[in-house]
């Protein structure tokens, strides 16, 4: 997993921690959605979004 997919999913799991919220793969990658709705920069986007496939990939 590169480096800022990795980095992406750390945040949103300790999110969901900090928020008291389930951490599951499903909750995660509505998180990743969220933030990708959130930002403008078009980097942290792509970032965000391979984060998404790739757990994406995991879940099938």
């Amino acid at each position: 997993m590169p480096e800022e997919a990795l980095a992406a999913v750390g945040y949103a799991v300790s999110q969901l921690i900090r928020a008291g919220k389930p951490v599951h793969m499903h909750d995660i990658t509505a998180r990743l959605h969220e933030l990708v709705e959130q930002t403008t920069d078009e980097t942290q986007k792509r970032s965000l979004l391979h984060a998404v496939r790739i757990i994406a990939a995991k879940m099938n």
